[in-house]
């Protein structure tokens, strides 16, 4: 690879495109080719720390922080190309840390104030079908909006968002946390169910891009909404057939049990949304 500019952060990738995507955004603000900006191994031996891997403060807050280490690096190569500079000078670093935005007031003893800078938006539409002899709720289609400030990489988001959409729908419906003696009793693969490509309808994403002042280009993060709105949207679903179901996962014997305590509506076929 041609000298260029390595970034060296603790975020971990773990399939969520962190690494392309902080990539993306030093490359942009420096004006570089992508494949001239590397993304170290986040090895604590190496890299500075940058606190947890957590869903949108890896994109808005990480890099929100690269983004200005790539304006001062910029600034400071003074027109001349990476490897220009260091024949030249030798090896640059910038480091940035986090300083909340101004005005935002937290009080870190009674957890009271301003939590975030700003905030994302999502809404899930799931419409489902119930099986009146089996009790099964399927879903059979869902709409996923989410609203994230702007798309780094607009296809990893709507990758992240199928898959934490399906994984919201396994909470919803399979994954069935089962406690014995404080312990808990399914804790395998074999026992535990989560859901499959069979299992996941098929799933219609869009984007709303409102930027935001706080986060690199405009970018708020996605990690946190697909995983939030399948539960209550499926709930709600279910309600609409006339079945009150209080807890997750909605299973065949929680469909059942609430049927069964219903004087109103035996359960139907019908498709809801």
């Amino acid at each position: 690879m041609p000298r260029g500019v390595r970034i060296l952060v603790a975020s971990t990738e773990m399939g969520q495109g962190s690494r392309t995507t902080l990539a993306q955004i030093v490359a942009e603000a420096m004006g570089l080719p992508l494949a001239r900006v590397l993304v170290a191994t986040p090895d604590t031996a190496n890299v500075p720390d940058s606190g947890p891997t957590v869903a949108s403060r890896t994109c808005m807050v990480v890099g929100g922080l690269l983004k200005a280490c790539a304006e001062e690096l910029k600034e400071r190569l003074a027109g001349l190309a990476p490897s220009a500079y260091l024949r030249r000078h030798g090896p640059l670093r910038v480091t940035r840390q986090y300083e909340p935005p101004p005005g935002a007031l937290w009080d870190d003893a009674t957890y009271r104030g301003d939590a975030y800078a700003t905030y994302g938006w999502g809404c899930d539409v799931v419409e489902v079908e119930l099986d009146p002899v089996t009790y099964e709720v399927r879903p059979t289609r869902v709409t996923a909006v989410v609203e994230i400030g702007r798309a780094i990489n607009p296809l990893m988001v709507a990758g992240q968002v199928e898959g934490a959409t399906a994984q919201g729908l396994g909470y919803a419906l399979l994954e069935e946390v089962v406690m014995r003696e404080g312990r808990m009793a399914n804790a395998q693969l074999t026992n535990y169910l989560i859901p499959t490509t069979m299992d996941t309808p098929p799933i219609d994403v869009t984007i709303l891009e409102g930027p935001c002042r706080q986060g690199p280009f405009g970018a708020k993060g996605v990690g946190e909404m697909p995983m939030s709105g399948p539960g209550p949207a499926v709930a709600n679903a279910v309600l609409h057939l006339g079945l009150e179901v209080r807890s997750l996962p909605i299973t065949p014997e929680g469909v059942l049990e609430c049927a069964s305590s219903s004087t109103e509506n035996e359960p139907t076929s019908r498709r809801r949304r």
